[in-house]
């Protein structure tokens, strides 16, 4: 997505602190890798053990307009178990304010990216 057209949906939703329903591709995501208590990482760990998600839902997502990208704050186990099964678009439910306050973003080293994945 062009920063344009995120612009024009942060004057559309973000000032009046409303959410947006739509497909986002994993590399339009900032994933936080974690550790084997946090992140992608633990998830994985989880669903290896069977703990799968128990709700069906879109993810999460605030929009970072600094990178113009869209940082996963709820639905690691739904993401790790669409990556399994093929998926890489996702159903997600964007928070247009363009911050996060709640949420610290990682560092690039401290994401988990797919090398190659393409639209």
């Amino acid at each position: 997505m062009k920063l344009s057209e995120s612009l024009k949906k942060w004057e559309e939703f973000g000032l009046k602190q409303q959410t947006e329903l739509r497909k986002l591709h994993y590399n339009d995501l900032i994933v936080h890798k974690g550790n084997s208590s946090c992140g992608i990482i633990a998830t994985y760990k989880d669903i290896l053990e069977k703990k799968f998600s128990k709700i069906d839902a879109p993810l999460q997502v605030c929009w970072i307009r600094e990178e113009n990208k869209f940082l996963v704050i709820d639905g690691y186990h739904r993401l790790t178990q669409y990556l399994l099964e093929g998926k890489i678009n996702y159903l997600c439910e964007v928070d247009w304010t363009g911050y996060s306050l709640e949420w610290r973003i990682p560092l690039k080293e401290e994401r988990f990216v797919i090398k190659g994945l393409t639209r």
